[in-house]
């Protein structure tokens, strides 16, 4: 009999235990499904955030990309602007008006933005006369463009500024190098003529016909070969 009862209550109490435990298992799993779920919503807001991000970003990027254009055409308008202005004033004596015009609009489209501006600002000053302010200014771009094919006019435009601060010596050797040193550059006829000139003014007339020859011979096709013609029938 006593094992009976002690049988019945093993019995009753593994059937409360395994009850209690269903209870858990079921209530876990519950728990279970619910973080499941609670993780999928929290994942598609995420998902729907990161959307809303990059929408965002996009927009910025068109507005910042529409308002740099905007600013880009208006420095671009100001500068055809300054341009126009300029070229109403003509240079001084000893300042080639059409070489002047002509590499304002070549700087524009062979040098960087940095040697442009200075290149630029320093033919400004020749058409204003002011050789003192254009001389430090083409030095930069000089000292800057050490390589390359493009410091021809640089050179060309500082032989004169020099001449127009009266350093013939400067001037000439400025000259010099954009021949030597830049033969095929589309300055170098016209850096002999201007060359020449300068030697005439020295009353140096020999070297002046030197220069005049080489320009004939080296630049037959140039405009500046018919002047350096004409030059060498006055020299004789």
């Amino acid at each position: 009999m006593w094992r009976t009862l002690i049988l019945s209550a093993v019995l009753t109490l593994t059937g409360c235990s395994v009850y209690n435990l269903d209870k858990r298992v079921a209530k876990n799993s519950r728990s279970i499904r619910d973080a499941r779920s609670l993780q999928a919503e929290q994942a598609e807001a995420i998902s729907s955030l990161d959307g809303q991000i990059k929408l965002i970003l996009g927009r910025l990027e068109e507005l910042e990309f529409a308002q740099a254009k905007k600013v880009g055409t208006s420095l671009s308008a100001l500068e055809k602007d300054l341009t126009a202005i300029r070229k109403r004033l003509p240079p001084p004596e000893g300042v080639p008006q059409a070489e002047l015009e002509a590499d304002e609009g070549w700087a524009i489209t062979n040098l960087s933005e940095e040697h442009g501006r200075n290149f630029l600002d320093a033919l400004g000053f020749l058409r204003e006369g002011k050789f003192s302010e254009a001389f430090p200014l083409l030095e930069t771009v000089r000292n800057q463009m050490q390589e390359g094919d493009k410091g021809g006019p640089v050179l060309f435009w500082l032989g004169v500024a020099s001449d127009g601060l009266s350093d013939r010596k400067n001037s000439l050797l400025s000259y010099s190098q954009c021949v030597e040193k830049f033969p095929k550059n589309h300055r170098a006829p016209a850096a002999l003529l201007r060359q020449a000139e300068v030697f005439i003014r020295l009353s140096d007339r020999k070297t002046a016909e030197l220069s005049l020859k080489k320009l004939v011979k080296d630049y037959p096709k140039a405009n500046e070969a018919k002047v350096a013609r004409e030059r060498l029938q006055q020299l004789r």
